[in-house]
């Protein structure tokens, strides 16, 4: 049995991306007639057939075969856009950077557009989000915030969707993050294979999943080693915000039963937990280590420079645009859930020594 010809073949036969191809095929958007062409000529000889189909009327001045030696088809599509759109939660976050660039990086090699915004998607305002995507003509949608699975589910029927960091199994919607699971296993052993105990967690907003994930695998951790852990010592921000992390870390390390880790879910949220051990008189790493998360600038520009788990931040952004410019080629290509590696970056704020991992 021969095997099924694919979007990508047209492609490679065409040596052209992916995201031409579909546009050629959608009839979606001026493409150099020459082109145009040589991708018509790959689906004709290579026999590529696809789904919800009508005849197109050729163009003025576009070359087709001549009559019976092939049909030219095309997807009931809106008109032509090459737009994306990022749904991120904040653009002043230096986390977002390097998977900005990532994803720009994608976009740019398939000719693609990038609108960004950071509205808040819900079940109240997500017609108005879908009614902004028509006025765009937006083809497609990567989104970093968090929602609810219903919302989801509503954006999927209606355009193609890539989840990056923030992600559901959702039968619709491919995603590519970490195992913030294992990642926040990791760095609570770490500290307790440097023997400490007293490890208190400086989460972000509970709305989030990864804030949820990390919650759960530092309890069930501590839980492990059979180490009771004082409400005290979980600080649940409602925003990951430096100045106020900092207030909340020195009201715990002043309290009775003060910690004598600290694991922060971002980097900038651990520079403020070393900020607030020098103002209580505490030395890092001799009587406070830290942890971060990201391994963004902040971890290698603090005093003492932090250890952190690296996530590969530029690569999820580039993936996540790669997915969904499969998807909008193929609107029934299979759904992708990739999860990329972390690693524990070991610098000055849990060691004396001068070393790191990278």
């Amino acid at each position: 049995m021969s095997r099924k010809v694919t979007i990508r073949d047209v492609a490679n036969e065409a040596k052209v991306s992916i995201a031409t191809v579909s546009r050629v095929l959608n009839n979606k958007c001026a493409v150099r007639p020459k082109t145009r062409n040589t991708i018509l000529q790959a689906v004709e000889k290579l026999g590529y057939k696809y789904e919800n189909r009508v005849t197109e009327i050729p163009e003025p001045g576009m070359t087709v075969p001549e009559e019976g030696t092939a049909q030219l088809f095309y997807h009931k599509v809106m008109e032509e856009s090459n737009i994306i759109i990022v749904n991120i939660p904040t653009m002043s976050n230096p986390f977002y950077s390097k998977i900005i660039d990532g994803i720009h990086a994608s976009a740019e090699m398939h000719s693609l557009s990038v609108v960004f915004t950071s509205i808040d998607i819900n079940e109240k305002n997500v017609d108005a989000f879908i009614r902004l995507t028509d006025h765009l003509k937006a083809i497609g949608l990567i989104v970093l915030n968090s929602f609810s699975y219903s919302t989801l589910s509503i954006l999927t029927s209606h355009l193609p969707v890539v989840q990056c960091c923030e992600y559901y199994d959702n039968p619709s919607a491919s995603y590519v993050g970490i195992n913030d699971y294992t990642a926040t296993e990791t760095a609570i052993n770490y500290l307790l294979s440097m023997g400490r105990k007293k490890i208190s967690l400086v989460n972000g907003p509970l709305e989030f999943r990864y804030a949820q994930n990390r919650l759960a695998a530092y309890q069930s951790v501590m839980d492990s080693a059979n180490i009771e852990v004082p409400a005290s010592w979980i600080i649940q921000l409602p925003e990951l915000n430096h100045d106020l992390a900092f207030t909340s870390i020195v009201q715990v390390l002043s309290s009775p039963n003060p910690p004598d880790c600290f694991f922060a879910v971002s980097d900038s949220l651990a520079a403020a937990a070393i900020k607030a051990a020098q103002y209580c008189n505490l030395r890092v790493p001799s009587d406070i280590l830290v942890i971060g998360f990201d391994n963004t600038e902040i971890s290698q520009l603090a005093t003492p420079s932090i250890t952190t788990i690296k996530q590969p931040r530029y690569q999820l952004g580039y993936l996540a645009c790669e997915l969904l410019v499969e998807k909008i080629a193929d609107p029934h290509s299979e759904i992708k859930r990739v999860k990329l590696p972390t690693e524990l970056i070991i610098r000055e704020s849990t060691t004396s020594e001068r070393i790191s991992m990278e």
